[in-house]
């Protein structure tokens, strides 16, 4: 926030992209600023003697605003509801059509949102990225989509038998891992095999008292380790498989041999969100962007082609980011 002697930055809240609803609160009394990210606080005082502010815009979603900020972030990618600033809810306002001007580039309604989906065609079949960062915490999510009830999804190892291995068994997700103490692993509680061409949501953690959780889509198993913390990490990050000499060299407990066929999206590596093609190390086998299914693809086009009638005014062709954009022309004094 900048009332014009420079910008003053709170920061709250941890891992939010976590694929669930998280709340924000943003309160500014005079030069006082409280920001609220569920139950973390943040509270500041604004430098200088300016106590009004004014603005042209709000935007959601997308930052056009350059001036304050060294290092601009990506779009926004998932959803937002209840956007209320100085008691309006503009969401609503730009969906009723209640506002003087609203730019819209997004669309209303719940949808399982899949970021730069990349498919590998066949099971051997793989890519490296650096070394995954995850010492004392880790945070880790991807989606993924097979028809495959086994292989490999990621792998790094490390110092000594530190490593950690992330695999499908018999179509249920393994974190398997090793902090110095011996290998562990977490099995996924689904109620069925996840080898059933849809969509999947893994997320991963390990905090400072050595708490280990895995979710897979709503169900979580969480496991508290005793004895070493860090996970000391060298080489290569396998994605999707490994080199097929690599295999016989596996820890215990790791139990495929073959790497993941299928489609993996939405990776996020404790903050990181490579690209999977343009970062990659190394490539090997057939690997694509996209994860088109012929099936599935012609039942969003029909359910496309619905919302267009029911929202006329909606445009035909969506941007491939959820953004919305509101311009409202008025000054807070």
């Amino acid at each position: 926030m900048v009332l014009g002697k420079g910008p003053e930055t709170l920061y709250a809240g941890q891992k939010l992209n976590d694929n669930e609803w998280h709340t924000v609160r943003v309160v500014r009394r005079g030069k006082s600023l409280k920001l609220t990210v569920d139950d973390d606080v943040a509270e500041g005082t604004m430098v200088g003697d300016h106590t009004r502010l004014e603005f042209h815009n709000i935007e959601t979603g997308i930052m056009t605003e350059k001036r304050y900020i060294s290092v601009v972030p990506s779009s926004f990618i998932g959803h937002l509801q209840s956007l209320m600033f100085n008691g309006l809810l503009y969401i609503d306002l730009c969906k009723n059509g209640d506002i003087d001007y609203c730019e819209l580039k997004a669309r209303f309604g719940l949808r399982n949102i899949i970021a730069d989906p990349v498919t590998f065609k066949t099971k051997s079949s793989y890519l490296s990225l650096a070394t995954l960062q995850a010492y004392t915490s880790m945070h880790l999510f991807f989606q993924f989509k097979t028809t495959s009830a086994d292989g490999f999804i990621l792998f790094n190892s490390g110092d000594g038998n530190d490593f950690i291995a992330v695999e499908l068994v018999k179509g249920y997700i393994h974190y398997v891992f090793d902090l110095g103490n011996g290998p562990n692993v977490i099995k996924g509680n689904s109620d069925r095999p996840l080898n059933d061409n849809q969509w999947h949501n893994v997320v991963i953690t390990r905090d400072n008292s050595n708490t280990h959780s895995l979710k897979v889509d709503t169900k979580v198993v969480t496991q508290v380790i005793n004895g070493a913390k860090n996970l000391d990490l060298k080489g290569d990050l396998y994605m999707a498989g490994l080199a097929q000499g690599m295999y016989s060299n596996l820890p215990k407990l790791v139990a495929s041999r073959d790497g993941f066929q299928g489609c993996l999206a939405s990776v996020d590596l404790n903050g990181r969100l490579p690209d999977l093609i343009n970062d990659a190390l190394h490539r090997s086998g057939q690997i694509e962007r996209g994860c088109e299914d012929r099936r599935q693809h012609f039942e969003e086009e029909e359910e496309e082609e619905e919302e267009e009638e029911e929202e006329e005014e909606e445009e035909e062709e969506e941007e491939k980011k959820g953004v919305l954009k509101f311009l409202i022309y008025y000054f807070l004094r």
